[in-house]
């Protein structure tokens, strides 16, 4: 927001150097960025917080400064005088959408002359970065940004049927702003319309067909107040902004609009000449003032010094609220309609606190620092991700949100579709991510295509899944690396038993053509539950080197996670190994091997490793080879040849049986 210095001394009595009321702006909350003169004044460039619209116009500012230099307020001229020609009789004003419009009004001034504005005008609107247009134009932004309330002039004899209506938009109709942007209109949005067509966007800008020019004798002025979100989405959908569109989006104070309206016919009659038709056309709704109570105690604990009464009330009286009751603890008051941030007690401390001054309030010179220990979830989490960067990875954050493309569509964890947004702020980003793995795959095409043919990266998210009536998080691990499944699948076993999970996993052949490579991926058991899933890179993918991805519920590995160490003493006898080579089915996994294995209960089996897989000439077709190690030890005793022997041999005995399996011979 930018003001002019000299434009500011004319509402405000001040003494102050443009650098010192800067610094008073900045010591109450309206920082100064800048100050530059402009001919033989200067424009300060106040930086406005959205909560603070009446801070908009220079007269907001003037309020500021009075309640915090203590000087006097004045007011600008208003009063003019009508003719007798009543307004209803040039032009017909209907709302259809109240709660879109809840306030309109609008004057009818006729039989001006249309030439630039006085150079005084000039000179302000020029001070502050507004360009000279013409007289009305010009009074409608000097009224704008004197009061923060934007107005809006139609050429009357260019408004169709002497109509104007506020409504919706209809299907097909387009409207020309004043800018030249044509654009198309939506059924959901504002505009005001006259008896054929839209002539202005509702609270963003006024149309090409209707606006003032130098030909034009007879206008229409509307000062109004619009819903702040419709006007916020319409100025987005269009991609179309406006000093107005700006304010409203803010919200205007709804009892000023009848002092701007009148304070803009009255320079429009100063500049242009012309009749003022008598009467005004207000449709509004009712306006209801705010009362709170401000309890002394309260502001005293929450301040953290003891302000006297009668200063915490000549503060709030210095900002315009009314005092209703003012008793011993407690003052009742009612908050000025231009201060829409004001709706609790709490806001009113605020605003003692600001205009009392905050380096006038003690503060502690020390801070008291009380440690916190991790939980379970940030432990895991930490670990992982030591772990993974120990191993030379990557972390990646990425969006949440997610287009609805077949690859953003995968969804492991659940039958059920994704969820869409129903408002999204981008349309091709309008669903919540169901697996972290696409976003991976995402990064690692941007990364390749910039240059980076080798990764390794991971992420740990949430993922949204569809649920009763909230969605389901669920914490996630999702791997991405350029390597081969054995290397990422060590990765995975190492990293749960440095969680201290010693459950084991099952390796279960699994298909999701869109992430993974036919017959070379597996969904992860563990104690009968699906932990995760893991597989080479799908061709489909387009990567030009081998890739293997991994996504694991990160839930369940804080679940069965145990960081309690326990120690035995190191084994004083020796092992002994025996390898086996068995003939199985293809379609039998090395998990059921394992299994039948350990299902065994041998006393003294220590260890069973994989160590290879072939299929050849000497392999049945449909067969396959696999070689394992198994490893034998006693905690008490040194293990004979003959006992091992015999354990083997129960061992091959089970997987005959079980699982039909043949010795190979070498």
């Amino acid at each position: 927001m930018k003001i002019s210095y000299n434009w500011l001394k004319e509402y405000v009595d001040i003494c102050l150097s443009p650098q010192e009321l800067a610094d008073r702006l900045t010591n109450v909350g309206l920082v100064v960025a800048d100050i530059q003169p402009v001919e033989d004044d200067f424009c300060l460039d106040i930086e406005v917080t959205s909560n603070r619209p009446d801070c908009l116009g220079i007269i907001g500012v003037a309020r500021e400064v009075a309640a915090a230099v203590g000087g006097s307020l004045h007011f600008p001229e208003t009063n003019v005088v009508s003719a007798h020609a009543d307004i209803f009789k040039f032009i017909n004003v209907s709302v259809e959408e109240p709660i879109l419009c809840p306030r309109y009004t609008a004057k009818v001034v006729r039989h001006i002359t249309v030439a630039p504005s006085p150079e005084w005008m000039q000179k302000r609107l020029t001070c502050i970065g507004l360009r000279p247009v013409n007289n009305i134009v010009d009074v409608t932004n000097y009224v704008m940004m004197e009061t923060g309330q934007p107005l809006h002039a139609f050429d009357l004899d260019r408004l169709a049927e002497q109509k104007i209506i506020v409504r919706k938009a209809r299907i097909g109709e387009e409207i020309v702003a004043i800018n030249g942007a044509r654009r198309a209109l939506f059924h959901d949005m504002l505009v005001i319309a006259d008896g054929r067509r839209p002539v202005a966007i509702a609270g963003v800008m006024g149309g090409a067909e209707t606006e003032v020019s130098n030909s034009t004798r007879n206008i229409f002025l509307e000062c109004a107040e619009f819903e702040q979100r419709q006007v916020r989405r319409t100025s987005r959908a269009l991609g179309i902004s406006s000093d107005s569109s700006y304010r409203f989006e803010r919200g205007i104070d709804p009892e000023g609009i009848d002092h701007a309206s009148q304070r803009a016919v009255w320079l429009i009659n100063d500049c242009a000449g012309g009749e003022i038709s008598g009467g005004t056309i207000n449709i509004s709704e009712r306006h209801e003032t705010r009362k709170i109570t401000l309890r002394m105690e309260r502001l005293h604990k929450v301040l953290g010094v003891e302000i006297k009464r009668d200063v915490a009330i000549d503060i709030l009286k210095k900002l315009q609220c009314n005092i209703l009751n003012n008793v011993d603890k407690f003052i009742d008051l009612e908050v000025p309609s231009f201060r829409g941030d004001i709706s609790r007690e709490i806001d009113l401390i605020e605003e003692v606190a600001r205009i009392y001054g905050y380096n006038n309030i003690p503060t502690k010179t020390s801070i008291d620092v009380r440690g916190s220990t991790k939980n379970k979830v940030e432990i895991v989490e930490d670990t992982i991700r030591q772990f993974l960067i120990g191993l030379g990875f990557y972390e990646v954050k990425t969006f949440s949100i997610v287009d609805t493309s077949p690859l953003q569509s995968v969804n492991l964890w659940s039958d059920k579709g994704g969820i869409d947004i129903a408002n999204p702020l981008r349309q091709e980003e309008s669903r919540l991510r169901t697996s972290l793995l696409p976003s991976l795959i995402n990064t690692k095409r941007y990364n390749m295509h910039h240059g980076t043919e080798q990764i390794k990266i991971f992420e740990i998210a949430k993922v949204y899944l569809a649920g009763n009536k909230l969605p389901h998080e669920k914490n996630c691990l999702s791997i991405l690396a350029d390597t081969d499944y054995l290397t990422l699948k060590g990765i995975f076993e190492s990293s749960l038993v440095n969680l201290g999970i010693l459950s084991e996993c099952e390796w279960i052949t699994f298909s999701e053509p869109r992430l993974f490579r036919d017959e070379r991926a597996a969904r992860i058991q563990m104690d009968g539950m699906t932990v995760g899933y893991f597989g080479e890179a799908s061709q489909e993918l387009g990567f030009k080197t081998l890739s293997c991805l991994l996504e694991v519920d990160l839930d369940v590995l804080i679940e069965k996670s145990n960081f309690i160490k326990k120690y035995q003493n190191l084994p004083q006898y020796p092992t002994v190994y025996r390898d086996l080579a068995v003939i199985v089915n293809e379609e039998t996994p090395w998990s059921s091997i394992e299994k039948c294995i350990t299902d065994t209960k041998i006393a003294f089996l220590k260890e069973v490793n994989f160590f290879d897989v072939y299929r050849g000439k000497q392999i049945p077709a449909g067969k396959k080879s696999i070689a394992f190690n198994l490893c034998f030890q006693s905690p008490d005793r040194t293990l004979r040849s003959e006992e091992v022997d015999i354990e083997l041999q129960a061992i091959v005995d089970s997987l005959q049986r079980i699982l039909n399996v043949e010795l190979r011979k070498t």
